[in-house]
């Protein structure tokens, strides 16, 4: 299609605006999601709430799984959601794509702060032990033993697939690079899932109850970001060429 004024009136990607719509209402999100993370600081307790099963500890898988999950897996992700989400924004047409994508990179970041926050308070009331501790109706001598319920190397690889999720039911135009980040999160959270529980970490419900609580709470962060439809410079085509300036006669009659 070429290009024309009409086409270009079109509305472009949809682009997320901050929190509530105002540079305030994300400096908010922004400092509860960073603050939930102190919950890392409150005291474990020790339940009598035992594993699924009796498992033995495999450091290889929980090795990978740090690679997949938690701090290292988390970056992994958001990297590759933000070349994604720089190239649908340009493939509409919008100025400096990959400096608006970083508004999309930081939803993701609120997401996976506020879920590892609320996965940590969780852990420390529950005190739930892990299978690798678990022992003949008995759980291991340190905090780390009892803090199994929900796994935190799933809860924040699912908030940014949950925020995913959000954005790409709200997409415009060619969805094929969100839905690729939005496959990228969840095969990282199915793996993560899956790895957590063969290196003796978790038990199923572990890994569960994080990814629920992951995609819930990427889910709400993204909802409370209102799409603010950009204006492409072009529809499709490239732009028009300047127009020529008419011949004019000079003193000289020449042209």
């Amino acid at each position: 299609m070429a290009w024309s004024p009409t086409a270009a009136a079109q509305p472009g990607p949809a682009a997320p605006d901050w929190a509530f719509g105002t540079p305030g209402g994300e400096v908010a999100v922004a400092a509860v999601c960073t603050a939930s993370l102190g919950a890392y600081l409150l005291p474990q307790r020790r339940s009598a709430w035992g594993a699924a099963s009796s498992e033995e500890r495999n450091e290889t898988i929980g090795i990978v799984s740090d690679i997949t999950g938690a701090a290292v897996g988390t970056m992994l992700v958001l990297g590759s959601g933000y070349a994604l989400e720089g190239g649908y924004l340009a493939g509409g047409g919008v100025r400096r794509p990959f400096s608006r994508a970083l508004r999309t990179s930081l939803i993701e970041v609120e997401a996976a702060a506020l879920s590892t926050g609320l996965s940590s308070v969780i852990k420390r009331l529950s005190g739930r032990c892990r299978p690798r501790s678990w022992r003949t109706d008995r759980c291991g001598d340190t905090d780390l033993d009892f803090d199994a319920f929900p796994s935190g190397h799933t809860t924040p690889v699912a908030a940014i697939a949950g925020a995913r999720l959000n954005l790409a039911l709200r997409t415009t135009g060619d969805a094929a690079p969100r839905l690729g980040a939005l496959a990228i999160a969840e095969a990282a959270t199915v793996v993560t899932m899956a790895l957590r529980i063969g290196s003796g970490a978790h038990s199923w419900q572990d890994v569960g109850a994080g990814m629920i609580l992951g995609h819930v709470t990427g889910f709400a962060i993204a909802a409370i970001h209102p799409i603010a439809p950009s204006k492409a410079p072009y529809a499709a085509g490239p732009p028009p060429e300047p127009t020529p300036e008419p011949a004019a006669f000079t003193w000289s009659w020449t042209f």
